[in-house]
């Protein structure tokens, strides 16, 4: 093999690399504002790319840290806990599982159930990467619907989060 075949060679792999990597990077990653009306204050994310697949979702990320919610997780089923923002345990967990290129399924738990005690939804990414739905039913301890939501954020990276 000569110079230049093995250049080829090399340039083909790195380009099937860059693809296959391109192909499975998650579209979440990135600072989110949620749509809300003018002169209200919507609720922010950042989704922070760990490599691996694991990715940190912090909840509120404008907030003090003691108001923070974070899980760093894969979307790969398995249960992940959430830490406030100092690094305490809340009790409440996540856990999700990719159903496409752009959207994934996801449950959440909640640690204090007076209210609802999982959040049961999808996350989907738009074709063109600038908006965030979410589309999320909380259901009581018995399993009864309580709540129905559909949550809309805008891709906001050059903001990012103030901590």
């Amino acid at each position: 093999m000569n110079n230049r075949t093995g250049v080829f060679i090399a340039l083909i792999a790195l380009a099937c690399s860059a693809l296959s990597s391109a192909q499975t990077s998650d579209p979440r990653i990135g600072h989110w504002a949620q749509h809300r009306e003018p002169g209200s204050v919507g609720m922010h994310l950042t989704y922070q790319n760990l490599g691996d697949g694991r990715f940190r979702l912090t909840l509120f990320p404008h907030y003090p840290p003691i108001n923070q919610l974070i899980v760093e997780a894969k979307c790969d089923g398995a249960t992940y806990p959430y830490l406030s923002g100092t690094g305490t345990p809340t009790g409440n967990t996540f856990s999700c599982r990719a159903t496409g290129p752009r959207s994934f399924e996801y449950l959440y738990t909640q640690a204090d159930q007076k209210v609802w005690a999982t959040s049961a939804g999808v996350e989907t990414v738009s074709e063109d990467g600038n908006t965030l739905t979410w589309l999320a039913a909380h259901k009581d301890t018995n399993g009864r619907t309580v709540e129905e939501l559909s949550m809309h954020f805008s891709r906001r990276d050059e903001e990012p989060p103030r901590n």
